[in-house]
């Protein structure tokens, strides 16, 4: 999709959800879907993601959906500090936010707040205009001589294409959320352990960042963000590796074997690719 059947995708599918707003005592199982605004949530993804495509690359900016614990899924973080270890001493908000709620949002910000620009009423009038000005504001930042660490080649390559793939099926399947910064406990929860420690991707407690986590309903699956490593709930309730990597898939073959752990459409095939 480009950006205006995005758009057009997003307005469909989402502008007549309601809210789904954070309380103490919403049950346990709905919190992590709380999303104030849903149309700005699926807006806004498409913002991130167009920023991802242009400046990760070239530039090492990330688009962290970041999940407020007092008002759900609330804003995005522009940073390179999960980008590499060069970067671990910039602020988590460098190059600002983009924030899904207030008047007229998403709206891109300073990293204090303050808006930079409001795009919710330019992107549904104008989708390529709006995209134009968001990127304008994110000018490239050439990475060399700088070592950027392992596999930054395979992300260089991979994670766009994986960030598009996961924000056309959150235009396209209200529902799913994705994480990319994901608390990895080193104790059972009602006696589960996460799935990543089980497969020894975090021994200790810790926040993992090269991390995809999508949920739907009851239902998950992890994928490391080079492509390389994937994880998924099998009918049995374990959990499972795969065989065929997403880094080795096409865009389309990326998001039917997802939607097929996520059991949305389909089953995964542990008999070949899982």
């Amino acid at each position: 999709m480009n950006v205006s059947e995005q758009v057009e995708r997003a307005i469909q599918n989402h502008a007549d959800l309601p809210p789904v707003p954070y309380s103490d005592d919403m049950p346990e199982n709905d919190a992590p879907f709380a999303t104030p605004d849903r149309l700005a949530f699926a807006l806004g993804w498409i913002v991130a993601n167009s920023i991802v495509q242009a400046r990760y690359s070239d530039s090492a900016i990330d688009a962290l959906p970041i999940y407020h614990p007092e008002h759900g899924w609330d804003r995005f973080l522009m940073t390179r500090r999960v980008s590499s270890p060069q970067f671990a001493r910039e602020t988590a908000n460098t190059y600002g936010m983009i924030m899904l709620t207030g008047p007229d949002a998403p709206r891109v910000t300073m990293p204090s707040g303050k808006t930079r620009i409001s795009l919710g009423t330019t992107l549904r009038n104008d989708p390529d205009k709006a995209i134009a000005e968001t990127l304008a504001l994110f000018p490239p930042g050439p990475l060399l001589p700088l070592d950027l660490g392992l596999r930054w080649k395979e992300r260089q390559r991979v994670y766009p294409m994986l960030y598009n793939v996961v924000t056309e099926l959150i235009l396209d399947y209200p529902g799913i959320i994705a994480a990319r910064e994901i608390f990895v406990d080193n104790q059972p929860i009602d006696g589960v352990y996460h799935p990543l420690h089980l497969h020894a991707v975090a021994l200790e407690p810790a926040m993992v960042y090269d991390w995809f986590l999508l949920q739907y309903g009851d239902r998950s699956c992890f994928f490391r963000i080079h492509g390389g490593y994937t994880i998924y709930e099998t009918n049995r309730k374990g959990w499972a590796t795969v065989k065929k990597q997403l880094a080795a898939e096409t865009p389309e073959e990326a998001r039917r074997r997802i939607l097929a752990w996520l059991r949305i459409d389909g089953e995964p095939d542990p008999k070949t690719v899982d």
